[in-house]
């Protein structure tokens, strides 16, 4: 009864998780467009690393100071390291592809064409011996989860260009990363995953930025500073900082060692259906056949991923 209880109560974060994330899409955006206002056109990377050393770098620095799990140096092995460092190097290199390739895609192509990592995390799982088994009601729901992500928006607009396909890449690392976490959280303490990953996310997007500031025509550390204190890059910068990193993906990190990668990931995927009522909410969009259809099909399949297997047992 004890398990069933954990499962429950980890199920219900991470879809709070989701939650959260639904608004990142939009914030980023929003990030990437007062940039390229402060610093002019071409400024995405340095935009982008930036964004990254702040985001991480202000969860690193107060994930100890609020999770007591974050300061034991008991913890510290190279098992740790290796692992918790695999973790930050694939949100690393996600973060910044996605970022990059938002400056031509819209967020709506992004958000589906990331949410591929549900179909990704269930092809690797088959090559995890943990993992190996999985059943076939939890593939009908991967399989209507990136449907209703396909069409929550309406027709994709795809023309498949670089933007598209570093955003198709991206997703292969995020299902890398769900898979990274549930092997690293489960031999080592989650809260010590986190501040490990989160440190290596702010360390190598600060060296890929100090490296892009040395190149000719780079943008001076004043105008950097003028973007810091721009509210449109800032507020958004916070958000991602304080929600969707230190909350979220601390929370993440101690909770989805209790189910499955796959389940997680097909948790997950209900992001874009947040984020579409998160963009009614403000005005950005009305509710429309599509969004109300790509979000039945989200839930459809998440409800399937979930009760199919219980059903059949």
């Amino acid at each position: 009864m004890a398990l069933v209880s954990t499962r429950t109560i980890a199920l219900w974060a991470l879809l709070g998780v989701t939650v959260i994330w639904g608004a990142t899409f939009l914030w980023m955006k929003l990030a990437l467009n007062a940039a390229s206002e402060v610093l002019g056109p071409g400024s995405t990377e340095v935009a982008s690393s930036l964004f990254l050393t702040m985001r991480f770098g202000v969860a690193a620095v107060l994930l100890p100071l609020f999770v007591k799990g974050a300061r034991r140096r008991d913890a510290l092995c190279p098992g740790l390291f290796g692992g918790a460092g695999l973790l930050g190097v694939l949100l690393l290199v996600g973060f910044l592809l996605q970022m990059i390739a938002l400056e031509n895609i819209t967020p709506a192509v992004s958000a589906f064409l990331t949410s591929l990592y549900v179909i990704f995390t269930a092809l690797l799982s088959l090559f995890s011996a943990r993992h190996r088994h999985i059943s076939p009601a939890l593939f009908s729901g991967v399989a209507l989860a990136t449907l209703g992500a396909a069409f929550i928006s309406g027709p994709p607009q795809l023309s498949f260009d670089t933007a598209e396909w570093l955003t198709v890449l991206c997703a292969f690392l995020f299902a890398g990363s769900i898979l990274s976490t549930d092997h690293t959280t489960r031999r080592h303490p989650p809260a010590m995953v986190s501040l490990v990953s989160f440190c290596v996310v702010t360390l190598g997007a600060g060296g890929f930025l100090a490296y892009l500031l040395q190149q000719e025509g780079a943008p001076s550390l004043a105008q950097l500073g003028s973007l810091l204190a721009t509210p449109g890059y800032l507020l958004p910068l916070l958000g991602c900082s304080l929600l969707a990193t230190l909350v979220a993906l601390t929370v993440l990190n101690h909770f989805q060692r209790h189910v499955s990668p796959v389940r997680a990931a097909t948790l997950y995927s209900l992001e874009p259906v947040w984020g579409g009522i998160l963009s009614i909410a403000v005005g950005a969009e009305l509710l429309d056949p599509w969004l109300a259809g790509g979000a039945a099909a989200l839930l459809l399949g998440n409800l399937v991923a979930e009760l199919g297997p219980k059903k059949a047992s």
